[in-house]
């Protein structure tokens, strides 16, 4: 996302074994005539670039977004995704 759309950016991300979490940026600062991409673009562009390098779609069709509205948000996100692994980690091996 970062080399498609010049204003997007991923701030951080974690890939676990059944999902993915982004946190995505999108700048307020458009070129000149551009249309701002939407989310559910953005979403759209991200799959496809991945179906096309794995050769096969590995995605769901739906996806469940949140739009961070404050710092106190974006830093629960963040907190949330920085720790996923080991939450994911600590229940699969209490499965065992």
């Amino acid at each position: 996302m970062n080399g498609i759309y010049a204003n997007v950016k991923v701030d951080k991300y974690c890939i676990m074994p059944d999902h993915i979490h982004m946190i995505i940026t999108i700048s307020e600062e458009f070129p000149p005539l551009a249309t701002p991409p939407n989310i559910p673009r953005i979403i759209q562009q991200f799959k496809g670039v991945v179906t096309k390098r794995a050769k096969r779609s590995i995605w769901q069709k739906t996806y469940y977004d949140h739009a961070i509205r404050n710092q106190t948000d974006y830093d629960e996100v963040w907190r949330y995704i920085e720790n996923n692994p080991l939450k994911y980690l600590l229940k699969t091996r209490n499965e065992w």
